[in-house]
C-alpha cells in the first residue's frame, strides 16, 4: 500500500504503510491529504476481511490519530473513524459471544486491543480540540475548532461562518467523498447509485444519529437492499446526511461538530458498554489469569476479602486470552480514553436533523458558561450509565451466563473493576485508573459519595484506603498527585479520608516535581483552595504558597523569553507547551488562592520583585489562550482590592493593556475573560473606571454587548451595569447612548435567564442616584428613554413569570428606586394593582433579598417627598399611598417580617411600620 493503487485489503501493504508513517508526521498528514484514510478505515466494517487486516487498519488510523493537529483530525472525522472503530469492536463482541477456536480468540484480543488503542488515539486528540483537561488546563491552542470557527455566528440569522478564512487544505477528501468510499466498501451489495441519491427507503429515519448501533444489531428486520443490515444501512444514512449538512461549513465549524459528534456516540449507551465490558474484560484477566487452562491468579499478592464476591467472569469470553500485557493495556487505554472524555459535551443539546444544521452551530456559537445549563446534565447521565453498568450489560459475555452472576449489582462491575485497575502493578494503569476516577468523582452528586465510599477493591480494599495508599506510598509522584486529587474532591464527604491540612501539606509538596507533574499539582492546589478561605490562609501563611509560586512564574517567564512560539494545536507537550502550561497553572492557583482575602492580594503582589510587570504583563501578552485567560482571571481576583486598583494594577499598566486584548481580533473567550476583570474596574470607587471610559471603553462595552457569544454579552452587560451605578446622569446618558435603550429593553426580556438578570441589573442602577433631586432626573430619563409603559411591563413580566428569582430581585429594587423619586413616579406605582400585588408577594418571598426590596419599597411610598407637612397636596398623596398599601394587605404582610432572619429586613420593617 506504498503508493494510492495498493489493494487496500492486502495485509502486507497495510505493513508497509504502517512502516511507513511510524515517526514521522509528515507521512501521516499525506496520508490523510491524499485521501488514502477512507479506504483503510472502511476495512474495520467490510465483508471478507481478515482480522489481522482489521487489526493492522486500527493501527494505523491510530498512528494517524495520535497527537494529530487539526487537519489530520478532520480527515478521520471525515471518515467517521470512531464510529467505524466502535462497529468494530462491536463485532469483536459478538465473535466472542460465539465460543470461538483458541486462535480466533487470541486473534480477537488482539483486536480489542488495536482498536481500543486507536479509538483512545482519535478520542483524546477530540479532546484537545474541544475541552480543556483539568490536569494540564488549557494550553497553547485550547478549543481551536470552536473559538475560531464557530464565534462568528450569529443566531438570529442563523449563518454559518464564513469558509473564506478558515480553510483546512490537509483534511483531504470532504466528509461526503469520503464516506461514500466507506460506503460502497462496507455494503458492497448494495448499487452505487444509492448512495448518490439516497432517498427512496429510508426518507423518515435516516436524520436519527441516534440509529448508530454495533454489528451486535437486531438481524430480524432486513433492508429492502440486498445483503445489507437494515441499522447499518440506516447508519450509513444517517452517516451521510451529517456529511451533506457539513458540506457548506466552516472548517472549524465542521470539525467542532463532527467532534462532539464523536463524544455523543463515544457515551452512546451500547459504546458505551462496549467500552466499559472491555474495562471489566481485562481486570478479570488480570485478576483471574490470563490462559486458558490457568488458576484463578491475582494480580499482586494482597488476599480478597472473603466478604468480596468474585470478579471471576463466564469463561465463554475473551479473557482467559488476553495475556498480562495485554490486560494492563486495554485498562490504561479505556481508562485514559473515557478520563479524557467524559466531562468533554457533545450535541444531544442541539437538534440533529440537516435541515437544522446551520441554526445548531449558531446556537453552539452563542452558548458558553454560564449561560449554558445543559453540561451538567449531560455528564450526570454519563455518570449514572457509568455507575449503573452491571455484569449483564457486558457485550463480551453471553448473557445466558451472566443472569444469576454475582456481579449483577449496580454500579458494582464497572467500578470495582477500575478499582482493580487503580491496583495494577503498573503505575501507568494506576494513574490512568485514577484519572478517570478523580473524573466521575467530580462528576457525582453529594448523595451518592457515602455509597462510593463504602465500595471495595477486588483485593477486599476500601475506595478511600486505595487513595490514601497511592497518596501516601505510591512508587511514583504522578500517582501520589492524582491520589491527592482524587481525595480533593471527598473533601467535603461526611468523613473524608484525609483533613484539607494533610491535602494542603501533600499537595504543597508536589510543586517541586518537575514536568508534568508540576503543572498538575498547580490546578490540584487550585481546585483544593477555590472558596475555602481556611485552606488559603494555611497554604500562604505556613506553606509560603504566594512565594513559591510566584518564584516558579519568574523561572517560566525567564525560561520562556519575550517571543516563544506555540507548539501548535496537537496535543503533544513538548517542552515549550509544558512550560506555557506551567505559566497557566501558576496563575490559576494565585488566582485561586486570593478569592476570599485582600491580604492574600497583597501577598501576591509583593511575592516578588516587580511580580505584576515580570510575570502578569508579559502573561496578558502570552501567545498561549491559557495563560492569557489565566492572568485575566488572576486580575480578576486582584481586582476586588481597591487599594490595588488605586496602586500597584494601575501604576504597572494593567488597565492599558486590557483595553489592547478588547482592541484585538483574539478569540472570544479571551474577550470574555477580559471583560469579566474589567467589571471590578469599573465600581464607584476605582481609579482605572475614567481611565476606561475616556480612552474608548464606552465603545468597547456597548459593540461587545452585542456579541453573538454569550460569555462576551453577558460579562459587557454586567461591565456596564458596573459603570452606570452611582455615576453622574451625563454619564449614564453618554453610556446608554452608545448601549441603546431598545437594546436595553430586548435584553430585559431575554429567555436566558443570566442576560435577562443583567440586563434588569443595568436599569435598576440607571435609576439609582445619590440623592433624591438626582434620583428623580435619572429616574425621568429611564421613564422617557426606555417607556414608561414598557418598562413595568418588563417589571411585571419578570415578577410574575416565577422562573427567575435572581431577575425578580433585580425588579423589586427597580421599584423601590422609582418609588424613591417624585410624587408622580411613586403615584405610578400606586395605581397599578399588579404592581402592589408584585410588592406583597415579595415580602413572603424566599430570598432575603427580595424581601428587603420589597420592604424598602413600601419605606420609599410612605416616605414625605419633602421636609414641610404643610402642603395639602403632598399630604393627601402620602394619605393616599398608605391607603393603596393598607387596601392590598401590606402592612398586615409587614408585620409578620418584625421577627425576619435577616437583619436588613428586620430594620427596615421597623423603620417602614413607624412611617406608616
Amino acid at each position: 500500500m506504498a503508493g494510492t493503487t495498493a489493494p487496500p485489503g492486502d495485509a502486507a501493504a497495510l505493513r508497509q504503510t504502517m512502516n511507513e508513517i511510524i515517526g514521522s508526521r509528515a507521512a501521516k498528514a499525506k496520508l490523510a491529504r491524499d485521501g488514502r484514510l477512507a479506504p483503510i478505515a472502511a476495512l474495520l466494517v467490510a465483508p471478507e476481511v481478515t482480522i489481522e487486516e482489521r487489526i493492522l487498519a486500527a493501527h494505523i488510523l491510530g498512528s494517524v490519530a495520535q497527537h494529530a493537529v487539526p487537519a489530520t483530525l478532520l480527515a478521520l472525522l471525515h471518515c467517521d473513524v470512531p464510529f467505524l472503530l466502535l462497529l468494530c469492536l462491536g463485532t469483536c463482541a459478538v465473535e466472542a459471544r460465539r465460543a470461538p477456536t483458541h486462535a480466533t480468540a487470541a486473534q480477537l484480543a488482539r483486536l480489542l486491543e488495536a482498536v481500543v488503542r486507536a479509538l483512545r488515539a482519535v478520542m483524546c486528540s477530540v479532546a484537545e480540540q474541544i475541552g480543556h483537561s483539568p490536569r494540564l488546563g488549557i494550553g497553547s491552542e485550547w478549543d481551536a475548532a470552536s473559538m475560531a470557527g464557530l464565534e462568528s455566528g450569529d443566531a438570529r440569522s442563523a449563518q454559518a461562518p464564513s469558509p473564506a478564512a478558515q480553510a483546512l487544505p490537509g483534511a483531504g477528501p470532504s466528509a461526503a467523498d469520503a464516506r461514500r468510499t466507506i460506503a460502497a466498501r462496507w455494503m458492497a451489495s448494495v448499487p452505487a447509485s444509492v448512495w448518490a441519491e439516497r432517498h427512496a427507503h429510508v426518507a423518515g429515519e435516516r436524520n436519527a444519529k441516534a440509529v448508530k448501533t454495533t454489528n451486535d444489531a437486531p438481524h430480524a428486520t432486513h433492508s429492502p437492499l440486498p445483503g445489507a443490515n437494515y441499522a447499518e444501512y440506516l447508519a450509513m444514512c444517517a452517516s451521510l446526511d451529517e456529511a451533506d449538512a457539513l458540506a457548506s461549513c466552516d472548517a472549524y465549524a465542521t470539525l467542532n461538530w463532527l467532534s462532539r459528534s464523536a463524544v455523543s456516540t463515544l457515551f452512546d449507551q451500547k459504546s458505551l458498554h462496549l467500552l466499559l465490558g472491555a474495562l471489566v474484560l481485562a481486570n478479570d484477566a488480570l485478576q483471574n489469569g490470563s490462559t486458558p487452562t490457568s488458576s484463578v491468579q491475582s494480580d499482586r499478592a494482597t488476599p480478597m476479602s472473603a466478604s468480596t464476591p468474585s470478579l471471576s467472569l463466564p469463561t465463554a469470553s475473551l479473557a482467559p486470552f488476553l495475556g498480562r500485557a495485554q490486560a494492563l493495556s486495554v485498562l490504561e487505554t479505556v481508562c485514559e480514553l473515557l478520563g479524557a472524555c467524559l466531562t468533554v459535551y457533545g450535541i444531544e443539546n442541539y437538534p440533529s436533523s440537516p435541515a437544522g444544521a446551520r441554526l445548531r452551530f449558531a446556537r453552539l456559537a452563542a452558548s458558553a458558561p454560564p449561560t449554558n445549563a445543559s453540561h451538567s446534565n449531560e455528564i450526570a447521565r454519563r455518570y449514572d450509565a457509568f455507575l449503573h453498568f452491571v455484569a449483564w450489560d457486558n457485550p463480551f459475555v453471553p448473557h445466558e451466563t451472566t443472569a444469576s452472576s454475582p456481579l449483577d449489582t449496580p454500579g458494582y462491575t464497572a467500578l470495582v473493576a477500575l478499582l482493580g485497575a487503580a491496583e495494577s502493578s503498573s503505575p501507568r494503569v494506576q494513574e490512568a485508573a485514577l484519572w478517570l476516577l478523580h473524573e466521575l468523582l467530580a462528576s457525582c452528586p453529594d448523595a451518592g459519595v457515602p455509597a462510593l465510599l463504602s465500595l471495595y477493591s477486588p483485593h477486599g480494599t476500601l475506595l478511600a484506603q486505595v487513595l490514601q495508599m497511592h497518596a501516601l506510598h505510591a512508587r511514583t509522584r504522578s500517582v501520589r498527585l492524582v491520589a491527592y486529587s482524587c481525595l480533593v474532591e471527598l473533601l467535603d464527604a461526611p468523613s473524608p479520608p484525609m483533613t484539607g491540612a494533610q491535602l494542603v501539606h501533600g499537595v504543597m509538596g508536589m510543586l517541586e516535581a518537575h514536568g508534568a507533574v508540576q503543572v498538575q499539582a498547580c490546578f490540584t492546589l487550585a481546585r483544593l483552595v477555590h472558596d475555602r478561605a481556611e485552606l488559603q490562609t494555611l497554604a500562604v501563611e505556613r506553606h509560603n504558597a504566594c512565594e513559591r509560586l510566584g518564584a516558579m512564574l519568574v523561572d517560566v517567564q525567564e525560561r520562556l523569553g519575550p517571543h516563544i512560539a506555540p507548539s501548535g494545536r496537537a496535543a503533544v507537550l513538548n517542552d515549550d507547551e509544558l512550560m506555557l502550561r506551567l505559566q497557566e497553572a501558576g496563575l490559576t492557583a494565585l488566582a485561586a488562592l486570593a478569592t476570599q482575602s485582600d491580604a492574600v492580594r497583597r501577598r501576591i503582589v509583593a511575592c516578588v520583585p516587580s511580580f505584576l510587570r515580570a510575570v502578569l504583563l508579559p502573561a496578558l501578552s502570552s501567545c498561549a489562550v491559557g495563560v492569557q485567560i489565566a492572568a485575566c482571571r488572576l486580575i480578576r481576583v486582584l481586582s476586588r482590592t481597591i487599594g490595588l486598583l488605586r496602586t500597584s494594577l494601575l501604576d504597572a499598566g494593567v488597565a492599558d493593556r486590557m483595553l489592547a486584548l478588547l482592541r484585538k481580533d483574539v478569540h472570544a473567550f479571551i474577550h470574555a475573560e477580559v471583560l469579566a476583570s474589567v467589571c471590578n474596574m469599573l465600581v464607584k470607587f476605582s481609579p482605572m473606571k475614567p481611565f476606561l471610559l475616556e480612552h474608548g471603553g464606552i465603545q468597547m462595552l456597548a459593540q461587545y454587548a452585542r456579541s453573538t457569544h454569550g460569555g462576551v454579552r453577558l460579562n459587557a452587560l454586567w461591565a456596564i451595569k458596573n459603570a452606570v451605578w452611582d455615576s453622574e446622569s451625563s454619564l449614564k446618558e453618554q453610556i446608554m447612548s452608545e448601549f441603546g435603550w431598545d437594546y436595553l429593553a430586548e435584553m430585559t426580556v431575554s429567555p436566558d435567564a443570566c442576560i435577562q438578570e443583567q440586563a434588569l441589573g443595568i436599569v435598576r442602577n440607571l435609576t439609582s442616584a445619590r440623592n433624591a433631586d438626582a434620583a428623580a432626573v435619572d429616574i425621568e430619563m429611564t421613564l422617557v428613554r426606555f417607556g414608561e409603559d414598557r418598562l413595568f411591563t418588563v417589571i411585571e413580566d419578570a415578577v410574575w413569570s416565577l422562573q427567575n428569582d435572581a431577575a425578580t430581585e433585580q425588579a423589586a429594587f427597580i421599584l423601590a428606586n422609582l418609588a424613591s423619586g417624585s410624587q408622580h413616579h411613586r403615584a405610578l406605582i400606586a395605581d397599578r394593582p399588579n404592581v402592589l400585588d408584585a410588592l406583597c408577594s415579595f415580602l413572603e418571598h424566599p430570598r432575603d433579598a427580595v424581601r428587603e426590596a420589597g420592604v424598602r419599597c413600601g419605606y420609599n411610598l410612605t416616605h414625605p417627598v419633602t421636609a414641610s407637612a404643610k402642603d395639602p397636596g403632598m399630604d393627601a398623596e402620602w394619605h393616599r399611598a398608605v391607603a393603596r398599601l393598607h387596601a392590598f394587605g401590606f402592612d398586615k404582610r409587614l408585620s409578620a417580617l418584625q421577627n425576619d432572619p435577616d437583619p436588613n429586613v428586620r430594620e427596615r420593617v421597623r423603620d417602614t411600620l413607624a412611617q406608616m
